[in-house]
């Protein structure tokens, strides 16, 4: 099977990235979002995920499908903002599509309770909104992805969700790094 992951500037927050790449300003535009949700439905029938903010699923549940399916990544920690209650400590993940599982299997959960990559410590290769190793084997696992599957990160920025890929299917690692502290416990 053939997978796809989607994880683009969140709607409004392109301007987080644009000194890193000037075109990170067309995701603050809602079309540019509904182009590459129309580009998964039609390029991964298998099954695709997009990473979003909790504020814009108004906006973006509409341009899905009606069997796409919100995941929820839940952060222990998470930045508390003055003024701003309650505090983003989750971030929805729109999923359509997997492999069935047979009985014997062991349900995926519809969420994940994992700290997001560490900023202090910023390991080479850091790209702000990276995902974790904890993060992408859920992922995978609700995909219910296995060994000769594929999957394209669309936004690759760090690798890091291409190296967890190769871990999770057994490859060997394109990009060997030291496991960042947070995936120690992963």
């Amino acid at each position: 099977m053939k997978f796809a992951y989607a994880d683009p500037p969140y709607l409004g927050n392109g301007y987080r990235y644009a000194a890193m790449h000037p075109e990170a300003l067309t995701w603050d535009d809602p079309e540019t979002h509904r182009a590459l949700i129309a580009r998964l439905v039609a390029d991964y029938p298998d099954g695709w995920a997009l990473s979003a903010s909790s504020t814009h699923l108004h906006t973006l549940l509409p341009m899905c499908p009606p069997n796409v399916r919100v995941l929820a990544w839940c952060k222990p920690w998470a930045k508390y903002l003055p003024g701003i209650s309650p505090a983003y400590g989750w971030e929805p993940v729109l999923m359509r599509g997997g492999r069935k599982i047979a009985r014997d299997q062991m349900t995926a959960r519809d969420w994940h309770v994992g700290n997001h990559s560490p900023r202090k410590h910023k390991p080479e290769g850091f790209v702000p909104g990276m995902k974790p190793r904890g993060f992408c084997r859920w992922l995978f696992g609700a995909f219910n992805a296995m060994p000769g599957d594929t999957l394209d990160d669309l936004f690759p920025g760090s690798g890091a969700v291409t190296a967890a890929w190769a871990e999770w299917v057994g490859e060997p690692d394109p990009m060997p790094r030291l496991p960042l502290m947070a995936e120690a416990a992963n």
